[in-house]
């Protein structure tokens, strides 16, 4: 396979001399006003939030930052995504324009050999219906027309042999397209789908729903008071907490709902064709269950209670997802806001 090339929009990474180095004193910084140190990973990351090749992108490293939320568990996580979106970019457009060049020509090959060989196959039969000479006839046979068919056979196995390895190519291909894109989707944590997955599916899920005239319900989930268990219990037990909550949500759903983490501890759920008490009612079972079972800790007597705050919207049809989500966020905070492990819907605000 061959070296994947840098679009036009990623050559923003590779700015002149100039432009480069006021950047890069730019992120540096930056870093310093973080309190971060300058490694490649931070580096290209704080990078990213200047150039912004992807606004959400870097509003969201933006968002952590802000939020405290912005460790090395994060960063690589981050990291991680930038570079499978770029792979992901990058893969099919030249992969794809190769295997298809090296087909047509192929192809073209073996049609401009055949069709010749056909024409004077095509005269020699001609030939040969007019001749009334046996002798002369099977010496046409034999030193004419047997060639060009054996020759016809041997191109055409060989077409059947390079068809046969470009197959192969775009099989291999393919699986690395998926790959990568699976990798783009997927929260590399949880193992569920990130908010660049979550964006995808929700805007299938709105044209669905405005096609069908099906409304659908959007609830956020959020840990409480996640940073707490982090300083108190260690990073890796709070990333135990997500895998744990990321499962249990993914139990408590079926058929074509979804569920996505599209923050650090915060995650969304979508119930296509579901009203907004059938959703409530959902919510509610999730927050219960959740709370009634405290989780063991390795090396704690003290089992840890979990709890979320719950936010819950429908979509009006026709109105932008920022629209949607935004009623979502608020319920969200409104149930944190008023002591947590609760659930608030729209209808609160």
């Amino acid at each position: 396979m061959k070296t994947f090339q840098i679009s036009d929009q990623d050559n923003r990474y590779l700015e002149s001399n100039e432009d480069a180095s006021e950047l890069a004193g730019q992120t540096l910084l930056r870093l310093k006003e973080h309190d971060l140190p300058p490694n490649p990973i931070n580096f290209t990351l704080i990078y990213e939030t200047l150039i912004k090749i992807d606004p959400e992108f870097a509003q969201r490293i933006l968002e952590a930052l802000d939020n405290k939320n912005y460790d090395n568990e994060s960063a690589i996580i981050f990291f991680t995504e930038l570079w499978s979106k770029l792979i992901r970019k990058q893969l099919p457009t030249e992969e794809v324009t190769l295997i298809l060049n090296e087909m047509m020509a192929i192809t073209n090959n073996w049609l401009t050999s055949s069709t010749s060989n056909l024409e004077k196959l095509s005269q020699y039969i001609t030939k040969i219906s007019l001749e009334k000479d046996c002798d002369t006839v099977l010496q046409c046979l034999r030193e004419q027309i047997i060639p060009i068919i054996e020759s016809l056979l041997q191109e055409t196995e060989l077409l059947k042999t390079n068809i046969r390895d470009v197959s192969r190519e775009v099989t291999h291909l393919k699986l690395e397209l998926d790959k990568a894109t699976s990798i783009a989707i997927t929260d590399e944590l949880t193992n569920i789908p990130n908010r660049r997955g979550f964006n995808q599916f929700v805007k299938k899920q709105i044209e669905a729903a405005n096609a069908e005239a099906m409304s659908f319900a959007m609830i956020l989930v959020d840990i409480d008071h996640f940073k707490h268990v982090n300083d108190h219990y260690g990073h890796l037990v709070g990333d135990s907490i997500l895998r744990y909550l990321a499962k249990a949500l993914t139990n408590e759903i079926k058929g074509k709902d979804f569920v996505a983490r599209i923050g650090g501890e915060e995650f969304v759920i979508i119930l296509p064709a579901t009203f907004y008490s059938d959703a409530l009612k959902v919510s509610e079972h999730i927050r219960d269950k959740i709370a009634q079972n405290p989780l063991q800790v390795r090396g704690k007597d003290k089992r840890l209670k979990l709890t979320v705050s719950i936010g819950v919207a429908i979509y009006q049809l026709g109105e932008p997802l920022e629209d949607l989500f935004d009623r979502a966020d608020k319920s969200l905070y409104l149930a944190k806001n008023s002591g947590r492990n609760k659930v608030c819907g729209e209808s609160d605000l």
